[in-house]
């Protein structure tokens, strides 16, 4: 009878170790929630600014960790920048004919926190492509390959803003 609550004791041990824990917490330095103004664009490439804060947004509420609000009620603000597209044969055939274009998206981000103007993430030349076969219309290859670098891009601005958490 007397080893019945050491038992139990020693049952519950490991989910009392865990108590504590909280996703709650927020990133470093009690971020809890982000907002994501519209993306600059020091490109031609019209309408990738706004493509890329459109799936900046969903991809940091899909992960849940930063909540994505208005900026008067954020915690920090993630200013993006696309600074430079490059559309460039990537492969070719035996005849010296471009076969594959590869395009390539560069940005800038900042993440600050509203509260002081601190940096909290200060991420240059991110970079993300996606290719696509010369033969093919722009919206059956390249708005793929466009699509395809705004998520890799996107993929890399999540883990940067939540490493380590």
């Amino acid at each position: 009878m007397k080893a019945t609550p050491l038992l139990l004791l020693t049952a519950l041990l490991p989910w009392l170790a865990c108590a504590h824990y909280s996703t709650s917490a927020g990133i470093a330095g009690g971020i809890r929630s982000v907002a994501i103004p519209v993306a600059e664009n020091d490109t031609p490439e019209a309408g990738v600014a706004e493509e890329l804060t459109e799936r900046t947004s969903r991809a940091f509420a899909a992960d849940g960790r930063l909540q994505v609000v208005d900026e008067d009620r954020a915690d920090a603000a993630l200013a993006l920048r696309v600074t430079a597209v490059e559309d460039r044969p990537f492969t070719y055939t035996a005849a010296e004919e471009t076969q594959q274009y590869r395009f390539k998206l560069t940005l800038d981000a900042q993440l600050r926190k509203n509260e002081d103007g601190s940096l909290v993430l200060d991420a240059k030349a991110v970079t993300g492509w996606g290719t696509y076969d010369a033969g093919l219309s722009d919206a059956e290859g390249r708005q793929r390959a466009v699509g395809a670098a705004l998520n890799m891009v996107v993929e890399e601005l999540v883990d940067r803003a939540t490493a380590g958490w």
